[in-house]
């Protein structure tokens, strides 16, 4: 981006493949959310995807930790507390995603507070650069010049730095109309990365200000719809920067081939994960070829395996200590009790709330989210990236 250029909205062609897909995602964002899958599944599903979202951007900044790795990590240490810097900084990235999600609704105004706390939770605790992917300057403007590794494009001098968030900041709390608001995510991606604000963790940052911006301009994820936007920037890393340093030259076509880029990306896991919301997918293509691969490994018993298929093909997905009967035979209620007793204690059975008595299946923090992650990753949910090391 040439130094002095204004952040502005561009108009694309009507009619060009840019415009169409910014239909076609204004169809998604405005899509009725309505879908038979329990809550209490969905929300696992969900967390999942915060999972893959954390380690994916951490993963483009050079993380080297691999799904695989990551899965184990989390079974291990479900309360997430480490050394590991590694793990650490995937973590952080998490809990800044449950910030936001808390914090961000339509009404969200977006400022230096807001980014500053934002920033401060993905390098909290860990060792700053160049040692470590922490921040000399938690949550504040970047008081040094700082270059890009790998990358042409030198990020503003530090005395401009202030000026151009501002500008920034300015530009995505303007109302502009609904057409737009897609446009404008993408643009403000750009910028901000264009900007560097922070002395480190711009990567991370910037990819939850996406995150941020998407659930402003209402794609809700609190009513039930799961996005993965970093599946987006991490299917092709190199992609990813090739197209970020394709805008900086500030030129408008090329500005809005930056744009295509990423809303093309956004729709391609819209319409994905959106598969998610349809019951008859989610139990043949993810929970039962979960449990099968669990079996398979021996991470559950032939009978624990009868249960949960059991409760997985159940409309509510739900059971009781009276249901047992039915599916494993005449047991007393003593015996029955040893058996949901061993699965709550493996977290494979969740109350549907808290000290209920009423259960389902559950696939986070335990065994079966090996299953997990291996069925979405074989049904393209997961970029291929994330199960290789970094090089």
């Amino acid at each position: 981006m040439i130094i002095g250029v204004p952040l502005k909205l561009y108009d694309p062609k009507w009619g060009s493949k840019l415009a169409n897909t910014i239909l076609e995602l204004e169809k998604l964002r405005v899509k009725k959310l309505e879908g038979p899958v329990p809550k209490k599944i969905f929300f696992q599903l969900k967390n999942i995807f915060q999972m893959f979202e954390s380690l994916g951007s951490a993963r483009i900044e050079g993380n080297n930790t691999t799904l695989a790795e990551y899965v184990e990590r989390i079974i291990e240490n479900p309360s997430r507390h480490t050394t590991d810097e590694g793990m650490k900084e995937i973590f952080n990235i998490e809990r800044a995603i449950e910030f936001i999600e808390e914090t961000v609704n339509k009404s969200a105004v977006f400022n230096r507070a807001l980014l500053s706390e934002i920033h401060k939770k993905i390098v909290n605790g860990l060792t700053p650069p160049p040692q470590g992917e922490g921040s000399r300057y938690p949550g504040a403007l970047r008081p040094i010049n700082v270059r890009i590794n790998n990358a042409l494009h030198l990020p503003p001098e530090t005395v401009k730095v202030p000026e151009y968030f501002d500008e920034l900041l300015d530009f995505v709390n303007k109302s502009v109309d609904a057409q737009y608001h897609l446009l404008a995510i993408a643009l403000s991606h750009h910028r901000m990365a264009w900007i560097h604000p922070f002395d480190n963790g711009n990567g991370r940052v910037v990819r939850l200000f996406t995150y941020a911006l998407l659930i402003k301009q209402g794609f809700q994820v609190k009513s039930g719809r799961i996005l993965n936007p970093t599946a987006i920037f991490c299917m092709d890393r190199n992609k990813y920067y090739q197209m970020l340093s394709l805008a900086d030259s500030g030129e408008e076509e090329k500005v809005l081939e930056w744009c295509l880029y990423v809303l093309e990306g956004l729709r391609t896991e819209v319409e994905k994960i959106d598969k998610l919301l349809d019951l008859d997918y989610t139990v043949n293509f993810v929970l039962l070829p979960m449990l099968s691969f669990a079996l398979d490994r021996e991470h559950i018993t032939k009978r624990e395996y009868e249960i949960l298929t059991a409760i997985v093909k159940q409309k509510d997905m739900s059971i009781k200590s009276a249901d047992l009967e039915k599916i494993i035979g005449q047991e007393s209620p003593v015996q029955r009790s040893r058996i949901l007793k061993k699965l709550k204690d493996k977290n494979m059975l969740v109350p549907f709330t808290e000290k209920g008595r009423i259960y389902t299946i559950g696939f986070v923090n335990n065994y079966l989210l090996r299953g997990i992650a291996h069925v979405l990753e074989k049904n393209g949910f997961v970029p291929e990236f994330l199960n290789k090391k970094n090089v």
